[in-house]
């Protein structure tokens, strides 16, 4: 039997089930981030969303913010596929 004929072994539940925590983990994380940038965006959050941050408006820096954080956890999700 050669090495393309050989069945897959299946991981342990405890691995899969870390797994499955950490990427449930950092899709959270990724949609609280994003919820929260767009709650800021809305009226109710207009004297927060117009507060001057680093030369720009806080809703602005907040909604641009939303991509490098998603790059970043691109990066961990991949890390940790290993």
């Amino acid at each position: 039997m050669s090495d393309l004929e050989t069945p897959a072994v299946p991981r342990p539940p405890a691995t899969m089930r870390r797994k499955v925590l950490v990427n449930f983990g950092l899709f959270g994380l990724f949609f609280f981030i994003y919820l929260g940038a767009a709650f800021v965006q809305t009226p109710t959050c207009a004297s927060l969303a117009t507060m001057e941050t680093l030369g720009m408006p806080f809703g602005l820096l907040v909604s641009l913010a939303v991509f490098p954080v998603s790059w970043i956890l691109i990066v961990i999700w991949f890390a940790k596929a290993r």
